[in-house]
């Protein structure tokens, strides 16, 4: 137990050195692409800087914003077409609605005909039962 002791806080600063080793090695390795930066010719338009990126960003939201806004109107031309032919359909087939009840009420009546008074008075005596 005395080793494992003596051992003990031993690792603690061991990881701390190791810690701070690999903290400088990606320090210095920061630093030598820094260096290199420096080397490197900056031309206009080499880098775009954060003001640039940014109006860019900017401009192609507008654009496309005006793109969807475009899209919109389409669709409410597409829309407002459709509404009209829905309009003009709904006004054909109200007749022929109306048309067909009156047929079906002309057929009722040729069949209550043909069935004769019989049929009509069984159908009231079934009623009763």
């Amino acid at each position: 137990m005395a080793d494992e002791e003596r051992n003990a806080p031993g690792m603690v600063p061991g990881l701390v050195q190791e810690f701070i080793a690999q903290f400088r090695r990606i320090t210095e390795g920061l630093e030598g692409l820094a260096r290199v930066r420096e080397h490197l010719p900056i031309g206009p338009g080499a880098l775009p800087l954060p003001g640039t990126l940014s109006a860019a960003q900017l401009s192609t939201i507008a654009d496309s914003i005006a793109a969807q806004r475009r899209s919109i109107e389409a669709l409410k031309a597409q829309l407002s077409s459709f509404d009209e032919q829905l309009a003009v359909l709904e006004q054909l087939l109200g007749p022929l609605a109306q048309w067909t009840s009156k047929w079906a009420e002309v057929e009722e009546r040729l069949l209550n005909v043909a069935r004769g008074p019989q049929a009509g008075g069984r159908a009231s005596g079934s009623d009763r039962e």
